[in-house]
């Protein structure tokens, strides 16, 4: 599992949008209480235009979620990440009880901050999206390569505050 999902990541970020794919399916077959594998499989699948396929893995997603979500209903990572598979599932109303659960649980998690402006990016919620974004990218944190494939900044790479904090990070 680790090989295949951490080395999914860098190949992600690196734009091989094809190996990440492969890498994250390797990666969902291993233990299969993970959710993060095809919830990040179904990314670069919608980014490839394999939309069917990417539905069909991040509705898999949802599913590891939930029961995760079962089994702890704090997890800050199965929440905030989770959100944005429900938003992709059609779920929106859902996907923002969960990102707003994490926050209040975990407001000064990055990983926290930075799924909940992705999924106000994605929902057109720019002005939400960049607030949250703030607190992280002008802080350094935060991976500039990554941020150049993600498809969930697309709404916000026109915006002048959004590219003043992507100057910022290396």
């Amino acid at each position: 599992f680790d090989a295949y999902y951490y080395y999914g990541r860098p190949a992600f970020a690196a734009g091989d949008i094809e190996k990440s794919v492969e890498l994250w399916r390797k990666a969902a077959e291993v233990p299969r209480e993970d959710f993060e594998s095809p919830l990040l499989q179904a990314q670069p699948l919608r980014k490839l235009g394999r939309l069917e396929e990417s539905a069909a893995v991040n509705r898999e997603a949802v599913r590891r979620a939930e029961r995760l979500l079962d089994i702890n209903p704090f997890s800050a990572r199965v929440l905030s990440f989770g959100a944005g598979a429900l938003s992709e599932d059609g779920q929106a109303d859902r996907a923002m009880e969960w990102a707003r659960r994490a926050e209040q649980l975990y407001p000064d998690d990055m990983a926290v901050i930075i799924n909940g402006a992705c999924l106000r990016a994605r929902m057109g919620l720019k002005d939400e999206a960049l607030d949250l974004l703030e607190r992280v990218l002008n802080k350094g944190w935060g991976k500039k390569d990554w941020i150049e494939n993600d498809p969930d900044y697309d709404s916000l790479r026109g915006e002048p505050r959004f590219k003043a904090m992507m100057s910022n990070l290396k």
